[in-house]
């Protein structure tokens, strides 16, 4: 009898652009997923995908492709615009579905995408990977330990350069925002839980560059304090985080993978040595080692979020994040957005 060490996911892959080749596929060959067949409305794509794969499973129709497969999930990579009819209709036959981030553009769609698995009792997993990824793992570990405390304050950044995301037309403030900035605004609930209130500020150069500064509180009491923005290029080092707890600590990532953790140290005195009980400690990976978990998709979190999936869907257990943290990380765009400068509630 197979154990679940022999187990694997059988899964379809809807969305063949670049990034599903660049990141989702080679992170399912790093996880127990056999990807069985692909969907793309532009066959020539579909086909260029399935001869990488080694797979004759291409088509250019969902409705054909869950009416011929048998699939554990569904891996959506074509955008929000898309996901929330998509999914229910994937849901409503018996599939599971991972969705690229955002799951929705609106609040109200991402609640129905919640209402249908819930319906359907099947797992609707968010992409974001953020969570999975070394750095961000590590802090995860360090504050959950007892001696942290209670997260108290966040500072946060991200700069993710210029781009027009492929599902909106016009790069506009919003779509900035709900694109690659949401990594943070789900990556910030993760470690300090929901936000309770947010008043933002928008800075605009030009009609392309964007950045907002955001004043947090947590439902937990935690304040924070978060920068996104578009001002510096892709090029540079453009990801930080601090967490800061209760107890005299923090922990703070550095472009993903340098973790710098902070204890209650004493101050210098005369003759004062190092004290590698309290003192602070650094991290990160010695790139010269040729490993594939020292790969830049392992770092980046595809590995980990893949393989998790996988191993809660193997042993039927809920997946996260899910469309719940989806709700938390959309309602949240929307209320910096439209904050400009005015306290936003936010209620769940």
């Amino acid at each position: 009898m197979p154990t679940q060490h022999d187990m694997r996911l059988r899964a379809a892959l809807v969305g063949c652009g670049g990034f599903a080749q660049a990141a989702l596929i080679p992170a399912m060959r790093m996880a127990p997923i056999d990807l069985v067949a692909v969907c793309d409305r532009d066959l020539e794509r579909a086909e260029a995908c399935g001869r990488m794969l080694r797979t004759t499973a291409v088509y250019t129709s969902s409705d054909d492709l869950l009416a011929r497969e048998q699939l554990d999930i569904v891996i959506m990579a074509i955008g929000p615009t898309v996901y929330p009819e998509l999914a229910e209709k994937v849901m409503r036959a018996g599939v599971d579905v991972y969705v690229e981030k955002p799951p929705a553009v609106t609040v109200e769609k991402a609640h129905r995408m919640r209402e249908v698995s819930q319906e359907t009792g099947r797992n609707l997993a968010v992409g974001f990977m953020k969570r999975f990824a070394t750095g961000y793992r590590m802090a995860k570990e360090l504050v959950s330990e007892p001696g942290f405390g209670q997260i108290t304050h966040v500072t946060a950044r991200i700069c993710s350069g210029v781009w027009t995301p492929v599902w909106s037309n016009e790069l506009t403030p919003f779509a900035f925002v709900l694109d690659h900035s949401v990594h943070y605004l789900d990556l910030i609930q993760f470690y300090a839980g929901p936000v309770a209130s947010v008043t933002a500020e928008l800075s605009q150069a030009k009609a392309d560059r964007f950045g907002y500064a955001v004043l947090l509180r947590f439902k937990s009491g935690a304040t924070g304090l978060l920068e996104i923005s578009n001002y510096e290029s892709r090029g540079v080092p453009n990801e930080r985080i601090q967490l800061m707890g209760s107890e005299g600590r923090s922990v703070t990532v550095e472009n993903v993978s340098r973790v710098t953790y902070s204890r209650d140290a004493t101050p210098m005195s005369q003759g004062r040595g190092f004290d590698p009980a309290s003192d602070r400690v650094v991290w990160e990976p010695n790139m010269t080692n040729i490993s594939p978990e020292n790969s830049s998709l392992v770092h980046q979190g595809y590995v980990g979020e893949m393989r998790h999936l996988a191993d809660m869907l193997l042993s039927n257990k809920p997946v996260k994040p899910d469309i719940a943290d989806g709700i938390a990380a959309v309602q949240l765009a929307h209320s910096i957005v439209s904050s400009n400068g005015q306290r936003i509630e936010i209620s769940r």
